[in-house]
């Protein structure tokens, strides 16, 4: 390690010491985003900041991308309401819960990617977040019209535009949530990197007549990707605009405070292990545990247990179906009718 990397992680360190409160938060971001990074620094940042390393299959932006701490396992106070009047427990990233790193990056302008398995609570911190956000749901097979919007036919057989979410979002200045964003042809988010930069504007070239769509104060970009699904592609170009960047993984204790069996966590916990050793492709995150919890309500523990198991990918059954079973100290197997 070289003497300037040093100095760059000591300053690293010292400041997020200082996450003391929402100004030394603000001033935290902005140190970090003024550091003139390079390849050697951001290695060494990852290995001091994230222990754990970063997830499996990203690649490494050749942009001065500075990596954030995870979101750590912390069970805390504050609770928030979604849109669907679901609660959100926050937790501790830093000194500072969840939310509010959110909305203080949204105050500083500075784009977030969220990384995680589906289930850990990606799209429930952001709904959590920004009660106004719209969202859109990438797949392989997302267009570009998906995003900007399309012309539609009329019930008299004519056609009109209309506009797309990310538009709306823009103009309405509110925030835009891209899930699963690591699905899209990096082609397509190319397409509407004008809204994502400094330019803050985009053609609409499908339909010169709309003009140009100007990105109003408050919108702002958060986007959530599994990096490990089958066709993930995570461009140098897009990560570049993700000023911060955050695993979050499921919180097993904030798991059991809402009232998951213990059992159930235990398996959820020794799935996760066997998944970071590849012995299982699939392990219980929050959302399968809170379903455990509700079906083990209404309709009793073995219930759930099949269920679970059913609900697991068919190639990992086997391997939950032992352990549920060495854990429960009778034999599980898969629900069917």
């Amino acid at each position: 390690m070289t003497p300037t990397t040093t100095t760059f992680l000591e300053d690293v360190d010292t400041a997020l010491k200082a996450f003391t409160s929402d100004e030394a938060l603000d001033q935290t971001v902005r140190a970090i985003l003024s550091q003139h990074t390079t390849t050697e620094n951001l290695t060494s940042l990852d290995s001091a900041v994230l222990p754990q390393g970063k997830v499996g299959n990203r690649p490494t932006p050749k942009t001065k991308v500075v990596p954030v701490t995870s979101t750590d396992a912390f069970v805390g106070d504050e609770v928030y309401k979604r849109p669907n009047g679901e609660k959100y427990h926050a937790r501790k990233w830093g000194e500072h819960d969840d939310v509010q790193v959110l909305r203080k990056a949204r105050e500083l302008n500075q784009f977030i990617l969220l990384y995680g398995a589906p289930g850990c609570g990606k799209t429930a911190l952001v709904e959590a977040a920004f009660e106004d956000v719209i969202s859109v749901l990438g797949t392989g097979d997302t267009e570009l019209s998906d995003f900007i919007g399309s012309y539609i036919q009329t019930p008299s057989g004519g056609f009109i535009w209309e506009d797309g979410p990310l538009v709306k979002a823009a103009e309405r200045g509110v925030p835009f949530f891209i899930d699963e964003v690591g699905l899209i042809d990096p082609k397509v988010m190319a397409g509407v990197y004008g809204l994502m930069d400094g330019r803050g504007e985009l053609i609409i070239t499908a339909n010169p007549e709309r003009g140009t769509v100007k990105a109003k104060e408050g919108f702002y970009v958060v986007a959530a990707t599994n990096p490990n699904a089958p066709g993930v592609r995570l461009s140098e170009a897009l990560l570049s605009r993700f000023v911060v960047q955050a695993e979050m993984t499921t919180d097993f204790l904030l798991a059991k405070k809402l009232g998951a069996p213990k059992e159930v966590v235990t398996v959820a916990q020794n799935l996760t292990r066997r998944q970071q050793s590849g012995e299982c492709g699939w392990a219980p995150q929050m959302r399968e545990l809170l379903a455990f919890r509700d079906i083990a309500k209404t309709f009793g523990t073995k219930f759930a247990i099949a269920n679970l198991i059913a609900t697991s990918p068919e190639m990992d059954r086997p391997v939950v179906a032992d352990v549920l079973t060495r854990t429960y100290g009778e034999e599980c197997r898969p629900a069917k009718i």
